[in-house]
């Protein structure tokens, strides 16, 4: 008789959520736009970009380190510019973020064995663009001055020699598109489930489920099941995309990723409804749940280390979902993480989403009284 009831709820919500053709595309076209956006646009990573030189010494090996700032890949072209004011002209007009300028002495030193100075002239509006810029320019001379002074004399006793383990190739893209297979369903998911119980808060249908012989608890359910399998749908899309579509392959466990995604999802449920169980219409729904996503994302660490948090703001950041799940995926895509060291992130988002529900269910209860 539960299984009977909660069924034609499920039922009932699917086919509120799917009759409107407009509505099946939204759940479709936006989350597809969104994946290769955030692919190929919001990428901190810095390429084709063209940068300034300001040489003041045109002698050979001032010419040589032009050369391989022309050669580079990260730059599509190298402007020169007669004077130090040209080149802060160029920076104001934005035309550069990072001008280079090669004093006159630079040849003269290098051959005498002294350390040369270039200076370089970065773009504070776009700090971190700039400092890119900047650490790719200081690797470059770095470079050249190790390989002309070792050149001249015996050779060096040390060299460094760097690997990145997880990303040899240190693409930005393999860290970034991954974790979109839970950022992107995770918006869908709190609409889904907090706009129908809005949505029928505002058409005074929701009464009649609360008076109805279905249980609060039941109640709950009945709206979450739907949520979770367009949750669900959409991340095993998006997985198929980012290893078949992206040439990103997955280290770990596919069962471990999809347990995992799926507490999160719960959990985001949990939070959704008890977001809509506070609001009385749907726009107050869709606002309620927008103040909750934007600073998930921020807590997350989806751009930026929580570890580069303030102490007192972490603790906010571990009783994210959104925190464990990240690190669940970066793990099973780039280093295959042991099933033990997942369950560490799974069993906070689990609890996260017992205690949400319940809350939730607690707080319709309250409506029936």
């Amino acid at each position: 008789m539960v299984w009977t009831r909660l069924s034609a709820l499920v039922v009932k919500e699917l086919l509120a959520a799917f009759r409107d053709p407009r509505g099946r595309m939204a759940l479709i076209i936006p989350p597809l736009i969104q994946l290769f956006l955030f692919a190929y646009a919001a990428t901190l990573e810095v390429s084709n970009v063209p940068i300034g030189v300001v040489n003041q010494d045109w002698g050979a090996q001032s010419t040589q380190l032009i050369s391989r700032l022309e050669h580079a890949s990260a730059f599509s072209e190298v402007r020169h510019y007669a004077s130090e004011k040209d080149a802060q002209a160029a920076i104001d007009r934005q035309d550069v973020m990072v001008v280079v300028e090669i004093g006159q002495d630079f040849s003269r030193k290098l051959v005498s064995g002294e350390t040369p100075s270039v200076l370089v002239l970065l773009d504070g509006r776009r700090s971190n663009g700039a400092q890119i810029v900047n650490s790719y320019v200081n690797n470059i001379v770095a470079q050249y001055a190790a390989e002309f002074g070792a050149g001249r004399g015996p050779p060096p006793d040390s060299a460094i020699v760097d690997r990145s383990w997880y990303n040899p190739n240190r693409e930005y893209r393999n860290a970034m598109v991954p974790i979109l297979i839970a950022t992107l369903p995770m918006m869908t998911v709190m609409m889904i489930v907090g706009m129908s119980v809005a949505r029928e808060q505002e058409l005074g249908t929701f009464e009649q489920l609360l008076v109805s012989p279905l249980q609060p608890i039941e109640i709950v359910a009945g709206k979450s099941v739907p949520g979770l399998i367009v949750g669900l749908a959409q991340c095993a899309v998006i997985t198929l995309i980012v290893i078949f579509g992206f040439g990103i392959p997955l280290l770990g466990s596919a069962l471990v990723l999809f347990a995992a995604l799926t507490a999160f999802l719960l959990s985001v449920i949990g939070v959704a409804l008890f977001v809509s169980s506070l609001a009385t219409n749907q726009q107050q729904a869709m606002m309620g749940t927008m103040v909750v996503v934007m600073p998930a994302m921020m807590l997350s660490g989806f751009s930026s280390p929580v570890q580069n948090m303030p102490d007192w703001l972490q603790p906010l950041a571990l009783a994210n979902p959104l925190t464990h799940i990240l690190v669940v995926i970066r793990g099973l895509f780039l280093r295959d993480m042991p099933t033990l060291l997942a369950a560490q992130h799974i069993w906070p988002m689990a609890a996260m989403a017992v205690a949400t529900i319940f809350v939730a269910a607690w707080m319709f209860r309250r409506k029936v009284q």
